[in-house]
């Protein structure tokens, strides 16, 4: 299983994003081999050849351990997304009572929040992603424009200095995951 990392990680949301839920042990939470296909330009010779880059923004967040935590995810509570650079600084996979604990790889992204837009740049593959989002009381719901065109829902939390968003991370053996990224403004 893969998260989605926001928007960005996310949007993971923000999630440098993919597309399938949940996130492999020792593997970074950026991609999975569906999205991958759509980080690669084609030049007209019959093969994918480079990347795709969807904005400027340098990763310049610290990598940080993914956790899985035995518990509930806190509630969201919804606020105003704050522009400026976020760099992640917790990823927190919540598997219910009784679900599994510990470390579940690494990741390592920034975001820049420019009104309803959010530049993405991740350790993930694509490693740069543009997602468009809105919020409505503590929803969120994001829409990729590039590379691909991925919509996801998902709640959050903002304050003037970080932005949480919680993204659905599917179901295991193990029962319902949620993924929450802590994103702390620079």
């Amino acid at each position: 299983m893969n998260l989605r990392p926001l928007l960005f990680s996310m949007l993971l949301f923000v999630p440098a994003c993919s597309s399938s839920p949940g996130v492999a042990p020792g593997t970074d939470a950026g991609g999975d081999a569906a999205s991958d296909a759509h980080s690669l330009a084609d030049t007209g010779d019959g093969g994918l050849d480079a990347p795709i880059a969807c904005n400027t923004l340098v990763n310049s967040a610290s990598a940080i351990p993914i956790e899985q935590v035995a518990s509930d995810p806190p509630a969201p509570a919804g606020g105003t997304p704050v522009d400026g650079t976020y760099a992640l600084t917790a990823a927190v996979i919540y598997t219910g009572a009784g679900g599994p604990t510990g470390a579940s790889g690494t990741t390592q992204t920034t975001l820049q929040i420019t009104g309803g837009t959010i530049q993405v740049a991740s350790s993930g593959d694509p490693a740069t992603r543009t997602v468009t989002f809105t919020t409505s009381g503590t929803s969120l719901a994001s829409v990729d424009t590039c590379p691909d065109t991925d919509t996801r829902p998902g709640t959050y939390t903002a304050t003037p200095t970080t932005f949480l968003v919680e993204l659905d991370g599917g179901t295991d053996d193990a029962g319902a995951r949620t993924l929450v990224e802590t994103f702390t403004k620079q």
